[in-house]
Order: C-alpha cells, then structure tokens, then sequence
C-alpha cells in the first residue's frame, strides 16, 4: 500500500448534508405533529357524539313521511342538524335533513318525506362538530327503530 492512498478513501466518505438532515428532522416533526392533532380531533368528536343526549316521544313510519318528535335534552350538546341511516335488506342509505340543528333544550319535530320498505331498520343519527365541519354520529345513534313501526 503506497502512503497516503488510504486517507483518500476516508475522505471519499462524506455524511448527510447538515441541509438535508434538517429538512428530513422538520418533515419527521409535522407527519407527528398532524398525526397527534387527527387522534386528537377524533376523541374530542367521539366524546361529542356521547354527549348527545335526547327523548324521543315519536319516531314512526305514516305513510311516506317519517315522523320525529322529542327533545333535545339540558345536558346534551348542540346538534348541528339530524340524519337517517336506512337500511334494507343489504343496502344502506344515509339522508341528511335540512334545518334540523337544535340546540339543547329545544324540541324536535320533523315530517320527513321518505321512501321506506317494511321491515327496514331506521336510525337516528345527530350531527355534531360546526357548521364548517359536521360529522354524523353513526357509531352513536340517537333512536333506532328494527324495524320501523307505523304510526
């Protein structure tokens, strides 16, 4: 080995640019940052949606109307608006009703014209969250009716 040759290899061998190790630090730092406020954000809706709290005096079927009477409960947090998960047979149908939102302490009473085959399960789901960003309780339904009774 000729002097000299070897220091040549070390010096070939360069690490990471400190620019480099600096972007990849501040990439790692916001996929966390977004991943902890997204679990975040999923527990506060998810105690939100527990919070949802209501009697229901009439949830039936009259002719092709869905008639819904009750009350939002003191204790319950406000609903942004109501929706109906439909399901018959194999098939899922989820219908938003407008101007539904009811704040606690106020009552419901909605006549919502909608299709629905005997012997199908209706669900009664509450929105919560903000008018910017709603989110469907459906893990939480407020009322279900297996299967929906006539008036």
């Amino acid at each position: 080995m000729v002097r000299g040759e070897g220091i040549g290899l070390l010096a070939s061998r360069r690490g990471m640019s400190p620019l480099i190790a600096t972007i990849l630090l501040m990439a790692f730092a916001v996929a966390l940052g977004g991943m902890i406020m997204n679990w975040s954000i999923d527990i506060s809706i998810n105690n939100e949606c527990e919070q949802i709290e209501v009697s229901i005096s009439q949830f039936c079927i009259e002719g092709d109307n869905i008639n819904l009477r009750g009350r939002v409960l003191d204790d319950s947090v406000n609903l942004q608006g109501v929706k109906l998960l439909i399901v018959t047979g194999q098939a899922e149908s989820l219908v938003n009703i407008k101007d539904s939102a009811t704040d606690a302490g106020e009552d419901i009473s909605l006549k919502i014209p909608v299709l629905v085959a005997d012997g199908s399960r209706v669900d009664l789901i509450g929105v919560v969250g903000s008018k910017q960003n709603p989110v469907a309780c459906e893990e939480f339904p407020m009322e279900r009716a297996d299967p929906i009774s006539p008036c």
